[in-house]
């Protein structure tokens, strides 16, 4: 095993070849600012041979994209703290424009007083283009996503409405929701395990499903035993993939018996306010969707007093509202409970208004659908 340098002049030699052969550019300036020294790097990003370079200001790269202000800055971090890192939008020799990602240090000799600044920076052009092309292509994506949540339905018997607030640009969370024939409606929400792209992709291949299952299924079991399936065969192929499975409820609505069917898988319980103000808890039902081989289901059914409020939510709502889960859900209980006699909408509306941050914003995903039944 080769022993490592000890004297002076071999560390000065290896410190020479770190210096001309790393694939970050590095330069040396004075303390006005002069370029003293540039490694090859230097030269293949910016253009500038070391014999341009040299004795010139590095003001010689800048775009015009930056303020004033953005460079007093530097200075300002130089001084207080010895160092800067930071990006800039440069311009190379020919040019073109490019992202330099840069840290800035200040050399002191041994007495600590400041020498020269050495900056050494990397071209993140194509990774700023690679960032770009993701934003716009996430930013389609939730555009595709929030196309195929389900249009609010308002006519004399109901009235459904659905809010959907991702954290990130997309989410697991869904709705949906279609009337089955002239007094029957299914309505269905349900939470992907995770965040982001791939609980997103869980979730609009359900959603594709779900026409479909919801009105020849139509009963609640039936309902989740075909999702069930669905996920067991498109996402529990073998052990090394990474399985997924979500919470959901299911609500059967019956206009003219006045009733509903449902089922709760895993799924945090919805309310019925009844015309008295009474509360009934959808809690009844099933582990989640896709954990198990084979789902044993309960069933709950509900009669309707008058005029009602459903309201459906998934976990982030009652996350939201603190620490310890059932005393959130009672909170949200009695909030909602206060809201009985307002429409679907304006209901979501003010659920929205008494439980977000000031901002307007929840940490996790938040989906709600309000139901009104006259």
């Amino acid at each position: 095993m080769n022993s490592l340098p000890t004297s002076v002049e071999q560390q000065l030699q290896l410190a020479a070849k770190v210096f001309k052969y790393s694939i970050e550019a590095i330069f040396v300036t004075d303390l006005k600012g002069s370029i003293q020294i540039v490694n090859s790097s230097f030269e293949r990003i910016t253009g500038y041979s070391a014999e341009e370079a040299v004795g010139q200001n590095p003001r010689i790269l800048k775009s015009g994209k930056h303020p004033i202000e953005y460079y007093q800055e530097i200075w300002v971090s130089l001084e207080k703290n010895g160092q800067w890192q930071g990006e800039f939008i440069n311009r190379r020799k020919n040019g073109e424009l490019y992202f330099q990602r840069t840290t800035i240090a200040t050399i002191k000799d041994k007495d600590e007083k400041p020498i020269s600044y050495c900056a050494i920076f990397s071209d993140v052009t194509k990774v700023k283009e690679a960032e770009r092309k993701l934003i716009s292509d996430l930013k389609l994506a939730r555009q595709l996503q929030k196309s195929v949540l389900s249009k609010p339905i308002k006519n004399e018997f109901i009235h459904i409405d659905g809010t959907y607030l991702p954290s990130a640009e997309l989410a697991g969370d869904m709705y949906a929701w279609y009337q089955i024939d002239d007094h029957r409606y299914g309505v269905i929400l349900f939470d992907i395990m995770g965040h982001g792209v791939a609980s997103s992709l869980v979730s609009m291949s359900i959603r594709s499903l779900l026409r479909g299952i919801i009105t020849s299924s139509i009963k609640p079991a039936k309902l989740f035993n075909e999702l069930n399936h669905h996920m067991r065969v498109l996402y529990q192929q073998n052990e090394r993939e990474q399985s997924y499975f979500f919470t959901a409820i299911y609500v059967l609505i019956d206009v003219k018996e006045r009733i509903i069917e449902y089922s709760s898988a895993g799924h945090p319980p919805a309310f019925v306010i009844q015309e008295g103000g009474g509360v009934d808890l959808l809690d009844v039902g099933c582990p989640p969707i896709g954990l198990l081989p084979e789902l044993i289901i309960e069933t709950g059914t509900i009669p309707l007093k008058g005029r009602s409020q459903l309201f459906l939510y998934t976990d982030g709502l009652i996350d939201s509202l603190g620490k310890e889960t059932s005393q959130n859900i009672e909170k949200l209980k009695r909030l909602v409970v206060g809201l009985k006699d307002l429409d679907s909408t304006h209901f979501l509306e003010m659920v929205l208004e008494h439980t977000s941050s000031k901002d307007g914003q929840f940490e996790d995903d938040v989906t709600m659908v309000a139901i009104t039944i006259n």
